[in-house]
C-alpha cells in the first residue's frame, strides 16, 4: 500500500474491509453489513419511519426501503401503524432483531480489538479521539449538523 494515498482513500478502504469482514460473519445470520447500522438505529430509537432513517444515514429512501423489506422479511422488524397518525407506520425490532443487535456488537468489538492490536494503548484513545473530530468536521463542511449522535452513525 502506498504511504501516501489521500486520506480519503484509506478511510474507504477501511470501511470496504470491515463491511467485507462483517458480511463474511453476519451470512449466516441473513444479514448484511448495510443493515446492521438500522438495526442499531431502531435499538435506540424504536417507532421511527422509513423517512427518518433516510434523513439520518442521508440515504435516497428507495435504498432504506430495500433494506427495510429485507429486515422485515427475516424477521428482525416489524411495521406496526403509528397511534394519531392516518398512514404512518413506525418501525420496531422483533425478538429476533433484539436478540441478533447483541450478536453483531460482539462480531463489531471482535472486528475493532483485531484491528486496533496494530496500535498501542495510547494509540488507539488517540485513533479514536482524532477520528471522531474528523467525522464532525466532515458533517460540518457538507452543512449537516453533528450532535451526540453524529459518532454513532
Amino acid at each position: 500500500m502506498h504511504p501516501d494515498l489521500p486520506l480519503g482513500a484509506l478511510v474507504s478502504l477501511l470501511h470496504r474491509n470491515h463491511c467485507i469482514a462483517l458480511n463474511r460473519k453476519l451470512a449466516p445470520l441473513g444479514l448484511f453489513a448495510g443493515q446492521f447500522p438500522i438495526l442499531l438505529f431502531l435499538s435506540r430509537r424504536e417507532g421511527e419511519m422509513q423517512e427518518t432513517l433516510a434523513r439520518f444515514f442521508s440515504l435516497d429512501k428507495a435504498t432504506i426501503a430495500r433494506a427495510v423489506r429485507r429486515l422485515e422479511n427475516g424477521g428482525f422488524i416489524c411495521r406496526r401503524k403509528l397511534a394519531g397518525k392516518r398512514r404512518a407506520f413506525g418501525l420496531f425490532l422483533t425478538e429476533k432483531g433484539r436478540e441478533t443487535i447483541a450478536g453483531i456488537l460482539g462480531i463489531e468489538a471482535d472486528w475493532e480489538a483485531e484491528l486496533l492490536s496494530a496500535l498501542g494503548e495510547g494509540e488507539r484513545d488517540t485513533v479514536r479521539r482524532l477520528l471522531l473530530s474528523l467525522a464532525r468536521k466532515s458533517m460540518h463542511m457538507i452543512g449537516e449538523e453533528c450532535g451526540d449522535d453524529c459518532a454513532r452513525r
